[in-house]
């Protein structure tokens, strides 16, 4: 007779928290630079899974000067992921920068693979209308719909 018994996962949880907890930690350590960088966390989520995903969407209004980003840029010394978060959020500021926009916005899916997505708003839009103010909320809905998580 087919043994279609469940494999034994119970190992795997504290294998999937332990590295869940370093890439939290990562995140945390890189949390004080973006904010230097001008950067605020708008949103984290978690999907728990096999594997698990994270997003963290980071915001930013102000420009700030690009040599003073690239000065805060060079103190991140820390590992892979905060390189990565660092220098996305540096690429973010040289194009809001560079193209006189508003607000910056870098989604981040920490996935198989991960996806950076970068989205500007205009500087001159009315932040007093609803629908410009709520752009970003509405595109996070629309991609998550989108991708179906």
């Amino acid at each position: 007779m087919l043994d279609f018994s469940m494999p034994d996962f119970s190992n795997i949880g504290a294998g999937v928290m332990v590295e869940f907890n370093a890439f939290t930690k990562q995140v945390g350590d890189s949390l004080p630079i973006l904010e230097e960088m001008g950067f605020e966390v708008s949103t984290f989520r978690v999907q728990w899974g096999l594997p698990p995903k994270a997003k963290l969407r980071l915001r930013s209004s102000r420009v700030t000067d690009p040599h003073k980003v690239q000065a805060i840029a060079a103190k991140a010394n820390g590992g892979l992921l905060m390189t990565a978060l660092v220098s996305s959020a540096a690429a973010a500021k040289r194009i809001q920068s560079t193209m006189k926009l508003g607000t910056a916005i870098i989604d981040v899916d920490f996935a198989i693979p991960p996806r950076v997505r970068m989205s500007f708003l205009n500087g001159k839009t009315d932040k007093k209308d609803p629908a410009e103010r709520d752009v970003e909320d509405l595109d996070l809905a629309c991609g998550q719909a989108l991708a179906g998580n």
